[in-house]
């Protein structure tokens, strides 16, 4: 089985008050709730995502990977014009990242984004050449640019805004002055996205990967970003892979003591020493009343025993532990009562913890868990996902077709719009001087640098403005066989050293 850990958010939580100002500048920017993870979720992929979504509606496809979803900040301080850089995990906790910058621009290192919001995953990356485990920054998404929430576009113009203006500042900053950013706590990648006709080549990659992938996330191309559920958002994942998170109860047996009388106190004692049961609960949702007292508030509150509280939480299954589990679990010295864990259910039923989520303070959801089982039993499989791929390709082209006929009337009706409303020739005297109409150039005769910007930010499908990105394509994320058309792919990745 894969190493399946994620690394721990790095850097350092954000004290009260400071936290607090930035969840203020977070929702004011993208005009959210403060107290709530602004970021989007997805919904899991069903038999009927296939006809309804991925046959009539423009999707991109990347690989999902398995790591910590947290968005990152960069905000200036306006004071001490100071530059920070903070993570948001999805509990909406802030961490601050000492040392980074990321330049507002290629030309210009010493600019400094400044309410600059994208969506990311960070993920153990193996180096294939050193072997050594580092943490890197997968981005999928922008949610705003410079103080400026960009959630209300549509998924290319906030894939340019994340590529473009966010990383490959971040990019060439990185290649001319390497020493100065080799301690840097994390390296950030962008994410491959493709077309889902082309699903069969991430699935091909998937083994090149240097770190643990689950999955599918297909993001549709014309709808905003959704703070939170959103439905037009896609989660595939083989069954064998799907997960829930439950928080799990460890209950152990109570032993009697047959030689001591039965009024004795000490005749009845819980029993440590043997494996207990282990139990999954489910979230019903709600607050729990007691998350916030301190270990000695719980105490007196439980008569004198420290006890995890199971607020809104109602007992589903039986997680399956087998005894050398057990003993490497007692041996860690860990705590397991009342942590979440992340679970799956094997060929015969029962259910295996896969790793523990200390990120997440509460597992899913009951609604979500349902939604889960459903996926699993509607299960679509990976070979009837390709298999779709001719039609996908197909009603896509139909869909640009219509598109590009579309924008070519427009630009015909402005056209004559714009002679239509040309004013008739005046008489003109002979002592007056002729004063020629003043009117906008056709789109023919726009600068084609204009022109190419505009047509990058609202053509459909996108391509690249440049024909090759920046840097080397790594075999971070790459395969070797690379030789057809991927030119309209999403992709920069900040290599591996030596």
């Amino acid at each position: 089985m894969p190493d399946r850990s994620v690394p721990d958010i790095p850097g350092t939580r954000c004290l009260p008050d400071v936290e607090a100002y930035l969840k203020q500048q977070v929702a004011m920017i993208l005009r959210t709730r403060p107290n709530h993870f602004p970021g989007s979720q997805p919904v899991s992929f069903v038999r009927e995502h296939l006809t309804n979504n991925l046959l009539n509606k423009d999707y991109l496809v990347c690989e999902k990977s398995d790591g910590l979803r947290c968005l990152l900040f960069v905000l200036v301080n306006p004071e001490t014009n100071e530059e920070g850089t903070f993570l948001i995990s999805r509990e909406n906790e802030f961490y601050h990242i000492p040392d980074f910058h990321f330049p507002r621009s290629k030309k210009d290192f010493q600019s400094s984004h400044n309410g600059t919001i994208v969506d990311g995953e960070l993920v153990y990356s193996t180096n294939p050449i050193t072997k050594v485990k580092e943490i890197r920054y997968l981005i999928f998404d922008c949610l705003s640019m410079d103080m400026t929430s960009v959630m209300h576009k549509n998924l290319w113009k906030r894939l340019y805004h994340a590529q473009h203006e966010f990383h490959a500042p971040y990019l060439e900053l990185r290649r001319k002055f390497p020493d100065a950013c080799a301690n840097w706590v994390f390296k950030l990648d962008f994410k491959n996205m493709t077309q889902p006709f082309k699903i069969h080549k991430i699935f091909s990659e998937m083994k090149n990967l240097t770190y643990v992938s689950d999955g599918l996330i297909l993001t549709c191309c014309d709808t905003p970003y959704i703070s939170g559920t959103d439905p037009t958002l896609l989660k595939w994942k083989p069954a064998e892979e799907n997960t829930i998170d439950f928080k799990i109860g460890l209950e152990f047996p109570t032993f009697i003591d047959e030689d001591l009388p039965k009024h004795d106190p000490n005749r009845e004692y819980t029993n440590y020493d043997v494996k207990p049961k282990f139990k999954l609960y489910v979230w019903k949702g709600g607050d729990d009343p007691f998350k916030n007292e301190t270990v000695e508030e719980n105490i007196k509150r439980n008569g004198g025993e420290y006890r995890n509280t199971f607020y809104n939480y109602e007992a589903w299954n039986d997680l399956e532990v087998s005894d050398e589990q057990w003993e490497r679990m007692k041996n860690s010295g860990e705590s397991f009562n009342g942590r979440i864990g992340e679970c799956r259910q094997t060929a015969n039923g029962k259910w295996e913890l896969l790793r523990f989520r200390d990120d997440k303070s509460n597992g899913n959801h009951i609604n979500v868990v349902l939604k889960i089982l459903k996926s699993i039993e509607d299960s679509v499989t990976k070979e009837e996902i390709v298999e779709m791929e001719p039609q996908i390709k197909a009603r896509w082209e139909e869909r640009d077709a219509m598109k590009r006929k579309a924008q070519q009337q427009q630009q015909h009706f402005v056209q004559k719009a714009g002679h239509s409303n040309q004013p008739h020739a005046q008489p003109q005297h002979h002592h007056q001087q002729h004063q020629p109409h003043k009117q906008q150039p056709p789109a023919h005769l726009v600068p084609e640098k204009r022109r190419a910007e505009e047509d990058h930010l609202n053509n459909a499908p996108y391509k690249k403005a440049d024909s090759k990105p920046d840097v080397q394509k790594d075999v971070n994320t790459r395969s070797n066989d690379d030789n057809d058309d991927d030119e309209d792919e999403f992709y920069q990745s900040d290599g591996f050293e030596t």
